[in-house]
């Protein structure tokens, strides 16, 4: 992973030292509160309902165990004893102090962790896959790219008061697992003919209230032009976007208006101008150096122990979390959070320092984040796969949700934030708790559901086989439904599929969704085929009656 130097740990001491100093501005009453929001949102700060929250960037989602531990600590000594992973590979923190937030920063900077960007209208934390580097299907690792573009748009002096937020993902495998179509640019790193390395670029794609999927705009950039074609993508979202309406300010309402000929028109112009230009140049030499920090830390190994196949929870777990790595002799381990009746991203302290040192003694001190909101062991050796299976079993960390319906992902809802308009986590329990029930929770796989409690869309229920939104009609919540979403192969975004459900009736309609799936499966298909092949009006059916 990326190693900071000298310039990346002053640079943070810095921001540290400014942002303290924001913050007892407005103690003071020397800053107003609409003075201070902008500030704090970009410093990762929220004012939610009962507290701050604290988002910190975890780049590309790759972190280490000194890190986790840090975690752990400002969970304990700052929070409530937990932290919240979030489907952009960040991590969150709900009760935070304003008047503690000088030490929490410079705490996070003792391991080279910020909050720097994580809000506000400014170029957000980047994402790749999490499985960047160890892909079999991988073009090129993202994540050297990720880190040189994060470190150009850090701050930059033109790109500081955009429009709106911008989110960049970037994706080296030739699945996408990080949904590059609905961000508001997205980069597929591929060859030309000419075997030279590049980028496709997309713009214009977001969720919330009104989903778009991003228009391809540039077919191949060369990898030494990125920075400067990207420049151009901002410089017209930044002369051109909407500002003086809040519903409007995202990139892809100007895409969207111009249309997407339009706007790769007006970004090629701009790119003309300033392609040439030697200081938008990547930097080929830094770029070499940040991968050399990216180069993998293992060599193939032979196999010597005989795998457990007495311990039937093994194999279950195994199945569902684990899969190859591309370096011969390594396993890829999910470990899945989504434990029954837990709070769907949360994880305690006392978890993160105990999956902090077992990142450390199995897979040689990283671990990642994904978008799923789960963490992921990246070089575990083959022969361990049952010892870890066992220390995690310990812990009450086994959990063989991955990949199965019990995998619920959901935003924090309406008991934390204050933009939601109805509730997620009591919701996701209930679907839980319905399932194991029903001795269902493990036996679904292929099938996943994602419960947002606003149009802001956090928990990415468009992209969801089953999606629900939260709705506030009077003092009761309601659920609108989406079916057929999908990322990885194609990016798809749910249909809806009539009114919205109440918060009393929603896991009876689940239910019904499901059962409607389980009667109609063919053996090997998943619920995106299931759909297609017999239409949406059998599930509207079924729920509405």
């Amino acid at each position: 992973m990326y190693q900071y130097n000298d310039n990346d740990t002053q640079f943070l001491k810095q921001r540290v030292g400014q942002f303290s100093k924001q913050v007892n501005r407005y103690l003071e009453r020397e800053l107003n509160d609409d003075q201070f929001r902008s500030l704090r949102l970009r410093n990762g700060l929220y004012e939610e309902l009962h507290a701050y929250m604290l988002r910190v960037a975890i780049p590309y989602g790759t972190l280490n165990a000194k890190q986790l531990q840090q975690l752990a600590y400002i969970a304990d000594k700052y929070d409530k004893g937990y932290a919240h992973l979030t489907t952009r590979q960040n991590i969150q923190f709900n009760w935070i102090q304003l008047t503690q937030m000088g030490e929490i920063l410079a705490d996070l900077a003792k391991v080279n962790l910020h909050a720097i960007q994580t809000s506000g209208k400014v170029v957000r934390n980047i994402t790749a896959d999490p499985l960047s580097g160890i892909r079999v299907d991988e073009i090129a690792d993202a994540r050297p790219y990720c880190e040189l573009i994060r470190q150009w748009f850090t701050l930059h002096p033109e790109f500081s008061w955009l429009p709106g937020k911008f989110k960049i993902a970037i994706n080296g495998a030739k699945f996408d697992e990080i949904g590059l179509e609905f961000h508001d640019l997205g980069l597929q790193l591929n060859v030309n003919d000419k075997n030279q390395l590049g980028f496709s670029v997309y713009v214009g794609g977001g969720l919330g209230a009104a989903p778009m999927l991003a228009v391809k705009i540039k077919q191949f950039v060369a990898e030494q032009d990125v920075l400067s074609y990207l420049e151009s993508v901002l410089r017209v979202y930044n002369l051109k976007g909407q500002r003086d309406n809040a519903k409007r300010l995202r990139i892809k309402f100007l895409v969207k208006k111009l249309g997407g000929e339009k706007f790769a028109e007006l970004v090629e112009e701009d790119w003309l101008l300033s392609r040439n230009d030697s200081a938008l140049k990547l930097n080929l030499p830094q770029l070499n150096a940040i991968k050399k920090d990216f180069e993998l830390p293992i060599k193939p190994v032979k196999n010597t122990a005989t795998e457990n196949k007495v311990d039937f929870n093994f194999s279950i777990w195994k199945n569902n979390n684990v899969i190859a790595n591309k370096v011969s002799g390594y396993s890829i381990v999910t470990i899945s959070l989504t434990k029954l009746g837990s709070t769907p991203g949360n994880v305690a302290a006392e978890e993160l320092r105990q999956l902090a040192k077992l990142a450390e003694y199995y897979s040689l001190g990283e671990i990642r984040t994904t978008k799923k909101q789960d963490l992921i062991l990246p070089f575990v050796k083959n022969d361990d796969v049952f010892k870890l299976w066992y220390a995690l079993k310990i812990y009450d960390l086994n959990s063989p949700h991955n990949n199965t319906f019990a995998h619920i992902v959901a935003c924090p809802g309406a008991d934390y934030c204050s933009l939601a308009k109805a509730v997620s986590i009591s919701v996701a329990q209930r679907i839980q708790q319905r399932f194991h029930e029903n001795n269902l929770l493990f036996e679904i796989d292929g099938l996943n559901l994602h419960i947002s409690g606003c149009e802001n869309s956090c928990a990415h229920h468009h992209v969801a086989d089953i999606g629900l939104l939260g709705l506030n009609k009077g003092r009761q919540s309601y659920y609108q439904i989406t079916l057929g979403g999908s990322t990885k192969y194609k990016t798809v975004l749910g249909k809806k599929i009539g009114r919205a459900i109440s918060v009393y009736k929603i896991v009876d309609a689940v239910e019904d969704i499901v059962n409607v799936y389980l009667e109609n499966k063919a053996q090997g298909e998943n619920f995106s085929q299931v759909l297609k092949r017999i239409g949406i009006q059998i599930f509207k059916e079924r729920v509405y009656g």
